[in-house]
């Protein structure tokens, strides 16, 4: 007692009791558990992507479907956590859980299947969820439990605001936050996937011992929960279920974020590059949207961030419609700050209303049902319904709905009058967004180009800031620049077919039909009789592989193979005794490469031509060695880098292919990567020589290009190198292999 006195005239204060400390502790436990769990659970999804992305052919459908799948197996978990924790209750549900969570020991650590690549007739997508359950499902669903289980038993404790354990949710997206970041810019660089494989089992290993001490914490009986503090207002227990119309604006307010993250990753993987790290910025900044969202402490839907929402939704309908025209650094940007404000939006109006914690496992299923909705309608709806990516417009035709039960502010220093005239002004330079963009003027291309953009972005958001205090009318300007993206896409369009591997088109401008996929040309013919066997665009005869046919040509080269058809512009280099082989992934691909309505490259190439569908690797990887004196490699999705056909070992299994007078040529011209350091460690293991030529052609219908060709010492490089332009390909080396790669090395 003389101690206690003594510490309070000394103004020490005593420690707290045992019981408080126990308790913090238990908050402590909680979110490292839950924290770990959940970043086990973000690293893992591009892991397992990326160890399945060569099996088929490098696709961004891979990740879409990838998502669609993790998606639904978190639906699978939280429907376990709401029946295991209403059925099982608090004694006997924390001891069953630790048998799910020791089950996924018998297959770890990872391992994809032998036979992970679809067969021949398999429909992709399906084959795909099939190798995935093999390779991740019982682990993905154990870690997949622990956001809402955790809060459940943390309600059951006596730990600080078990009454109210949400936070627990932002630190579990936290650890998704961090997790997918950590995979890109630290994991992907520093490890080889086997190595992942293995520290993600012994991570698995420490989550699993976290959570069994949490389960039994959770297990002994709860004494009194401990008050709120002065500034919390306890609100009535919720002990009714929620009614059907709240749970449906739950999963709609889920699905609005979920359907536009998919839809920008679509756009970056299709156009930059398959790789986890454009998967993981969108994913993360939605994730980030959710800690955010779940942080606050506030009941009221965030106004400004609603209104902010609705105007970058506007901004990036407007970019749109400006297509490959625009910058991507200009796409990507409106992209990524629309995405985080909307999924900002739409997830403070979810932990606005997120009921009490006796409701909390039935309010995680049904947001999961809202993730798997958008997860269906990107993954699996819209390449069997639509022709071309229809999806991402809709949704952002429904940004606008956020502003509904947001009051518009009142008063100010803007007069009712100079608003209603701004506003007539935002309708007036929407209208003149679409001539512009919807025309394709070209605007980038003067020497203020990228200002003028910038200004009429800026413009546009500014004053589709005003048009959120009319929130029909902002729908009525969203809807409008939606559509006309829409009608203008589809002019000029003879043909369009979407399949698991991209979204193709074939444009009519009288004097050329153009072969698009995504939003890069994939060749082009003229449409006059006699001009139609003149290659052009990346194959012009003036450009760098004019160079090496001709060189084919003087040598009396035979056997020529090619990664990649396209419109089949190479067949046009064809002469009488050469024999051609395309390997190309996609059927759809080659039914238009083959019909003469759209191009006759194909038909009309005096050499033998043959095409092998499937995976180019894989279909190279069955020829006989020796087969051919030229290997052509030029497979890219849209714009983006297939990285399983640049690995060291894909090139010594093309260096296995060639004749002794056989050589590689690889296009890699990207508006992204550099891939030459690549090359430039491939040649130098082989013991090559690698000359490489950037080029553009004065020719009609010739763009840049950039070609790298490698081979031994022999008379094809030796002539090429005679040529102009040619120079041998010098710098740093960046080696890639199928157990390591990073696009952050080559970077421009």
């Amino acid at each position: 007692m003389a101690i206690d006195q003594s510490v309070a005239r000394q103004g020490v204060a005593a420690p707290p009791p045992a019981t408080e400390r126990a308790t913090g502790l238990t908050a402590v436990l909680f979110t490292i558990t839950a924290f770990l769990g959940a970043g086990l659970l973000f690293v893992v999804e591009p892991l397992v992507a990326k160890l399945l992305l060569p099996s088929y052919g490098g696709s961004a459908t891979v990740w879409s479907t990838c998502s669609l799948f993790f998606q639904s197996l978190l639906l699978l978990a939280y429907g376990y956590c709401h029946w295991s924790t209403t059925r099982l209750g608090r004694t006997w549900q924390p001891r069953a859980h630790l048998v799910a969570l020791v089950l996924p020991l018998v297959v770890l650590p990872l391992a994809v299947p032998a036979d992970a690549a679809p067969p021949s007739g398999a429909t992709p997508a399906l084959w795909l969820i099939r190798t995935l359950v093999l390779l991740i499902g019982l682990p993905f669903v154990a870690v997949a439990t622990t956001g809402p289980l955790l809060q459940k038993w943390y309600s059951w404790t006596s730990g600080p605001r078990s009454d109210d354990p949400y936070f627990l949710f932002a630190a579990s997206n936290f650890g998704s936050f961090v997790g997918l970041l950590a995979y890109p810019l630290w994991v992907e660089p520093r490890l080889t996937l086997a190595e992942q494989r293995v520290w993600w089992s012994i991570a698995y290993g420490v989550f699993l011992v976290l959570t069994a001490t949490c389960a039994l914490v959770a297990g002994k009986r709860r004494s009194a929960p401990s008050p709120p503090a002065a500034h919390e207002t306890l609100r009535p227990p919720g002990r009714v279920r929620p009614s059907t119309r709240r749970m449906l604006v739950w999963a709609l307010l889920a699905m609005l974020p979920s359907t536009l993250m998919l839809g920008v990753t679509t756009h970056l993987s299709t156009d930059v590059a398959a790789i986890p790290l454009l998967w993981v910025v969108p994913l993360a900044l939605y994730l980030g949207s959710f800690v955010l969202a779940f942080a606050r402490r506030s009941r009221a839907i965030p106004a400004t961030a609603t209104r902010l929402a609705v105007a970058l939704g506007l901004v990036e309908a407007l970019v749109s419609l400006g297509g490959a025209s625009l910058p991507i650094s200009v796409s990507i940007t409106t992209s990524m700050l629309m995405l985080v404000t909307v999924a900002y939006a739409a997830h403070a109006r979810l932990a606005v209303d997120r009921p009490d914690a006796d409701q909390l496992t039935l309010f995680y299923l049904v947001v999961a049902v809202g993730g798997v909705l958008g997860g269906l309608l990107n993954g699996l709806l819209a390449p069997a319904i639509f022709s071309s990516v229809l999806e991402y417009p809709i949704a952002l035709s429904a940004v606008p709905l956020l502003l509904i039960g947001v009051a518009a502010p009142r008063g100010g220093f803007i007069s009712r009058q100079v608003r209603a005239n701004l506003v007539r002004a935002a309708c007036v330079l929407i209208a003149v967004g679409v001539a512009v963009f919807g025309l394709r003027v070209g605007i980038t291309q003067l020497p203020s180009g990228l200002l003028g953009v910038t200004a009429l972005l800026l413009a546009t958001g500014a004053l589709g800031w005003l048009l959120t205090q009319h929130p029909a009318l902002a729908l009525a300007a969203v809807l409008v620049l939606c559509g006309s993206n829409a009608a203008i896409g589809r002019h000029g369009v003879i043909e369009q077919t979407r399949t698991f591997y991209g979204t193709y088109r074939v444009l009519d401008d009288g004097t050329t039909h153009t072969f698009v996929h995504g939003t890069t040309v994939h060749g082009t013919q003229f449409l006059d009789p006699t001009r139609r066997d003149v290659p052009t665009t990346y194959y012009a005869k003036d450009g760098p592989l004019g160079d090496v046919f001709a060189v084919a040509d003087e040598l009396g080269l035979e056997s020529v193979g090619a990664v990649g058809l396209g419109a089949g512009t190479l067949a046009a280099y064809g002469r009488a005794g050469q024999h051609f082989t395309f390997f190309e992934i996609d059927p759809e691909v080659v039914r238009i490469a083959e019909d003469p309505r759209y191009f006759s490259y194909l038909h009309d190439s005096r050499a033998a031509i043959s095409t092998v569908t499937g995976d180019g690797r894989l279909g190279l990887s069955r020829e006989p060695d020796g087969s051919f004196d030229l290997l052509v490699l030029d497979a890219f999705s849209s714009d983006a880098i297939p990285v399983h056909l640049l690995t060291q070992e894909a090139i010594e299994m093309y260096a296995d292919k060639l004749t002794d007078r056989g050589s590689l040529a690889f296009h890699i011209t990207n508006r992204t990567f550099d891939l030459r350091p690549v090359l430039q460690a491939a040649a130098a293991s082989l013991g090559w020589t690698a000359l490489v030529r950037t080029g553009t052609s004065t020719a009609a219908g010739g763009v840049r290009a950039v070609w790298v060709v490698m081979g031994p010492d022999n008379d094809t490089l030796e002539a090429l190198a005679q040529r102009p332009g040619w120079s041998a390909l010098s710098g740093r080396s960046v080696a890639w292999t199928d157990d390591y790669s990073s696009v952050l090395s080559v970077l421009r």
